[in-house]
Protein backbone atom coordinates (compact mmCIF):
# COMPACT_ATOMS: atom_id res chain seq x y z
CA UNK A 1 0.00 0.00 0.00
CA UNK A 2 1.49 3.75 -1.32
CA UNK A 3 1.89 5.99 1.81
CA UNK A 4 -0.09 8.67 0.37
CA UNK A 5 -3.28 6.20 0.50
CA UNK A 6 -2.52 4.98 3.69
CA UNK A 7 -2.07 8.49 4.86
CA UNK A 8 -5.55 9.03 3.28
CA UNK A 9 -7.10 6.27 5.18
CA UNK A 10 -5.69 7.03 8.39
CA UNK A 11 -6.75 10.67 7.96
CA UNK A 12 -10.43 9.33 7.09
CA UNK A 13 -10.37 7.14 10.41
CA UNK A 14 -9.59 9.87 12.38
CA UNK A 15 -11.99 12.16 11.16
CA UNK A 16 -14.71 9.78 11.33
CA UNK A 17 -13.54 9.01 14.79
CA UNK A 18 -13.81 12.98 16.01
CA UNK A 19 -17.38 12.75 14.01
CA UNK A 20 -19.07 10.09 16.41
CA UNK A 21 -20.06 11.48 19.82
CA UNK A 22 -18.74 9.95 22.82
CA UNK A 23 -22.35 8.45 23.50
CA UNK A 24 -22.25 6.55 20.20
CA UNK A 25 -18.94 5.42 21.20
CA UNK A 26 -20.35 3.68 24.15
CA UNK A 27 -23.31 2.52 22.84
CA UNK A 28 -21.62 0.93 19.34
CA UNK A 29 -18.74 -1.18 21.78
CA UNK A 30 -21.98 -2.80 23.79
CA UNK A 31 -24.00 -3.87 20.68
CA UNK A 32 -24.68 -7.10 19.77
CA UNK A 33 -22.69 -8.71 16.72
CA UNK A 34 -23.86 -7.75 13.05
CA UNK A 35 -26.64 -10.72 12.33
CA UNK A 36 -24.82 -10.71 8.54
CA UNK A 37 -20.92 -10.27 8.38
CA UNK A 38 -19.79 -6.72 7.01
CA UNK A 39 -16.31 -5.98 5.44
CA UNK A 40 -14.45 -2.94 5.08
CA UNK A 41 -13.80 -1.43 0.97
CA UNK A 42 -12.23 1.08 0.23
CA UNK A 43 -13.68 3.76 -2.39
CA UNK A 44 -11.89 6.43 -4.16
CA UNK A 45 -14.16 9.35 -4.41
CA UNK A 46 -12.68 13.06 -6.41
CA UNK A 47 -11.82 14.93 -3.59
CA UNK A 48 -13.84 18.18 -4.97
CA UNK A 49 -17.04 16.00 -3.89
CA UNK A 50 -15.97 14.85 -0.70
CA UNK A 51 -17.76 18.00 0.77
CA UNK A 52 -20.69 17.81 -1.13
CA UNK A 53 -20.91 14.44 0.49
CA UNK A 54 -20.53 15.73 3.83
CA UNK A 55 -22.90 18.27 3.10
CA UNK A 56 -25.47 16.32 1.98
CA UNK A 57 -24.94 13.48 4.85
CA UNK A 58 -25.24 16.35 7.36
CA UNK A 59 -28.34 17.88 5.82
CA UNK A 60 -29.77 13.97 6.30
CA UNK A 61 -28.14 13.46 10.16
CA UNK A 62 -26.21 10.41 9.14
CA UNK A 63 -22.55 9.86 8.89
CA UNK A 64 -21.08 10.12 5.41
CA UNK A 65 -20.06 6.58 5.27
CA UNK A 66 -23.64 5.50 6.36
CA UNK A 67 -24.88 7.27 3.07
CA UNK A 68 -22.39 5.62 1.27
CA UNK A 69 -23.27 2.10 2.26
CA UNK A 70 -26.90 3.00 1.97
CA UNK A 71 -26.14 4.37 -1.46
CA UNK A 72 -24.25 1.26 -2.83
CA UNK A 73 -26.41 -1.14 -1.14
CA UNK A 74 -29.91 0.42 -3.18
CA UNK A 75 -28.01 0.05 -6.24
CA UNK A 76 -27.11 -3.56 -5.51
CA UNK A 77 -30.88 -4.15 -5.03
CA UNK A 78 -31.54 -2.30 -8.08
CA UNK A 79 -29.44 -4.20 -10.34
CA UNK A 80 -30.33 -7.31 -8.93
CA UNK A 81 -34.47 -6.68 -9.61
CA UNK A 82 -33.14 -5.56 -12.93
CA UNK A 83 -31.48 -8.49 -13.65
CA UNK A 84 -34.04 -10.93 -12.35
CA UNK A 85 -36.55 -8.79 -14.73
CA UNK A 86 -34.59 -9.13 -17.77
CA UNK A 87 -34.36 -12.87 -16.81
CA UNK A 88 -38.22 -13.67 -16.68
CA UNK A 89 -38.82 -11.32 -20.01
CA UNK A 90 -36.20 -13.44 -21.58
CA UNK A 91 -37.45 -16.64 -20.72
CA UNK A 92 -41.48 -15.66 -21.36
CA UNK A 93 -40.48 -13.97 -25.19
CA UNK A 94 -38.39 -17.59 -25.75
CA UNK A 95 -41.62 -19.15 -24.38
CA UNK A 96 -44.06 -17.40 -26.62
CA UNK A 97 -41.64 -18.24 -29.54
CA UNK A 98 -41.79 -21.85 -28.80
CA UNK A 99 -45.34 -21.58 -29.04
CA UNK A 100 -45.69 -19.77 -31.85
CA UNK A 101 -43.15 -22.66 -33.97
CA UNK A 102 -45.90 -25.19 -32.89
CA UNK A 103 -48.50 -23.41 -33.80
CA UNK A 104 -46.92 -22.82 -37.26
CA UNK A 105 -45.66 -26.31 -37.85
CA UNK A 106 -49.45 -27.40 -37.18
CA UNK A 107 -50.26 -25.84 -39.76
CA UNK A 108 -49.67 -27.64 -43.05
CA UNK A 109 -48.07 -26.57 -45.99
CA UNK A 110 -47.51 -23.40 -44.72
CA UNK A 111 -44.52 -21.06 -46.51
CA UNK A 112 -42.69 -20.82 -42.70
CA UNK A 113 -42.40 -24.21 -42.36
CA UNK A 114 -38.46 -25.48 -41.10
CA UNK A 115 -38.15 -21.81 -41.07
CA UNK A 116 -36.27 -20.93 -36.85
Amino acid sequence: MADKELLDRIAAAVEDAEATSDEELEWTRHREPAKSPTAVYSVRIPVDRIEELRQLAADRGVQPTALIRTWVLAQLDAARALDDYGQRWERDVRAIAEQLRKLLDERSGAPWEGVS
